[in-house]
Parts: structure tokens; sequence; C-alpha cells
């Protein structure tokens, strides 16, 4: 498996509830399933990031489309592979 870095940014202000119920449902499923590692808010407000574990870029970039945050229109995910170079993660 590849490593992915989502990062978010919330050109539209912070989602409401139902928006970030939404989204941490979203994140909730792709963790249990294996193939988000971490996430996380900045703790500026100012957008998040994600490491998801996928087999492609495409793959990653489709998932996080898909995601309630973007969809909503509450935030732009720009996604870019990433080789970890020293220390190491599960998935």
């Amino acid at each position: 498996m590849k490593h992915f870095v989502v990062t978010l940014g919330f050109p539209a202000g912070l989602p409401g509830q139902e928006v970030s119920g939404a989204q941490q449902a979203f994140l909730a499923k792709l963790y249990d399933e294996g193939t988000l590692v971490v996430s996380g808010p900045f703790n500026d407000g100012a957008g998040g990031m994600a490491i998801l574990s996928c087999d492609s870029l495409e793959q990653a970039t489709a998932l996080y489309q898909e995601s309630p945050i973007v969809r909503s229109g509450h935030a732009t995910a720009d996604v870019r592979e990433w080789t970890v170079v020293w220390g190491s993660l599960q998935g």
C-alpha cells in the first residue's frame, strides 16, 4: 500500500454540526476499513489533514472527493502521494 496526505482548507469557514457529524462518520468508516491512518484539524482552525493508505493517487483522490465536508463545499482537498522515509505507519 502507498500513503497519501490529504490537506483540507476551509474556504467557506468551519462547517456546521450536521456536516461535521457526517464527516466524523465517514472518517470512522475509513479507519475501521484500514484506509485512514490518522486525521485531525489544524490547531489554528484553518483546515486539517489526513493520511490514507490506498493503492493509487486516483483512488485516494476519488475517496476524499466523496467526503461529506468536500461534497458540501465546506472544504477543499489536496491529495498527494507521500513516501515515508523515517518512522513507520500501519496499513
